[in-house]
C-alpha cells in the first residue's frame, strides 16, 4: 500500500483547515459529555456517549419554535436581497438611469462607513419594530446591499446588451427582460448572494439578540443564550445547543459547495 504523497503547498492548507475545524471538534465531543466532565476533561473524547444533551438543549432552547422563526426571517431576507440587489444592479447595468453614477458612488461610499447599533435601536423603538421579523430583516436586507449590487451589476455587465434589446423587439418591457434574460444568465451570481445571504442571516447574533427579546420571534442564534446565566453556564447544553444551531448551515454548505465554487470563480473572475 503507497502512502500519498503531500505536496508541500498543501501545508498551509492542513494548517488552516485544522485551525477552522478544532473548534468543531470541541464543540462536538462536548456536547456528548456531562457538565461535570467538560470541566475535568475539555480535550479529550468522552468516557459515556451521552445524547440526552440534546434533547434537553431542543426543549430548553425553544428550538421548534427558533427553528421556524429563523427559516421565516432567513427566507425573506434572501428573496428581498435578491430581488432588490438585482433591481438595482440591473439599472445601474443596463439601463440609462439617470443619476447612476451618484448612485454608484453613494453605494460605494456606504461600504465604507461603519453602521451604529444604537440608531438602529432606536428607530426599531421609534417605528414600533421591536419583537417583530421585520425589526431585523430590514437591517438584515440592508446591511450588504451595496455589496450585493457591486457583484451582480459587475457580473451583469458581462451580458451583451444586444440580448435586452433583443428581448425588447420581441415585445418584453424591462421588467420582463430582467426576469427572461438577465436572472437566468446571471445565475451563478444570484446563488452566491443567497448563499452568503442565507450564512449571514442565520449566524447573525447581536442584533437578533437586541431587537427579538422575547421567545416567540427569538432565532436560533439568539436562543444560544438561554443556556447560561449571569450565574452558571451548562457547558454540556451549550454545545449541544451550538451542534443544533450550526448543522443546518453546514449542510447547506456541502449540498451547495460546487456552485458555491464556481460562482465565486466566475464572479471572481468579472468582479
Amino acid at each position: 500500500m503507497s502512502i500519498p504523497k503531500i505536496n508541500w503547498r498543501h501545508i498551509p492548507l492542513i494548517l488552516v483547515s485544522i485551525y477552522s475545524l478544532f473548534p468543531m471538534y470541541l464543540l462536538l465531543i462536548n456536547s456528548f459529555k456531562t457538565k461535570s466532565e467538560i470541566i475535568t476533561n475539555p480535550m479529550g473524547l468522552p468516557s459515556v456517549w451521552t445524547f440526552e444533551n440534546y434533547s434537553n438543549a431542543w426543549i430548553q432552547g425553544n428550538y421548534s419554535v427558533a427553528y421556524i422563526n429563523t427559516i421565516i426571517i432567513t427566507g425573506t431576507t434572501v428573496i428581498l436581497v435578491a430581488i432588490l440587489s438585482g433591481l438595482a444592479a440591473y439599472g445601474l447595468s443596463h439601463l440609462q438611469t439617470p443619476g447612476s453614477n451618484w448612485l454608484m458612488g453613494y453605494l460605494f461610499i456606504s461600504m465604507s462607513l461603519p453602521v451604529g447599533f444604537i440608531p438602529l435601536f432606536f428607530m426599531a423603538v421609534k417605528f414600533g419594530l421591536i419583537n417583530t421579523y421585520m425589526g431585523v430583516i430590514i437591517p438584515y436586507v440592508g446591511g450588504g446591499f451595496a455589496f450585493n449590487v457591486f457583484l451582480l451589476r459587475a457580473y451583469m455587465i458581462g451580458i451583451p446588451k444586444e440580448l435586452v434589446e433583443s428581448a425588447k423587439v420581441d415585445g418584453c418591457n424591462s421588467l420582463q427582460a430582467f426576469f427572461k434574460i438577465i436572472v437566468p444568465l446571471s445565475k451563478p451570481a444570484f446563488i452566491i448572494v443567497m448563499i452568503f445571504s442565507t450564512l449571514g442571516t442565520w449566524n447573525e447574533f447581536f442584533l437578533a439578540n437586541a431587537l427579538l427579546q422575547i421567545e416567540e420571534v427569538r432565532t436560533v442564534s439568539a436562543q444560544y443564550l438561554s443556556f447560561g446565566s449571569k450565574y452558571s453556564t451548562n457547558w454540556a447544553l451549550m454545545a449541544a445547543g451550538g451542534v443544533i444551531s450550526v448543522i443546518p448551515m453546514i449542510l447547506l454548505f456541502l449540498f451547495m459547495t460546487r456552485k458555491f465554487v464556481a460562482g465565486l470563480q466566475e464572479g471572481g473572475v468579472k468582479f
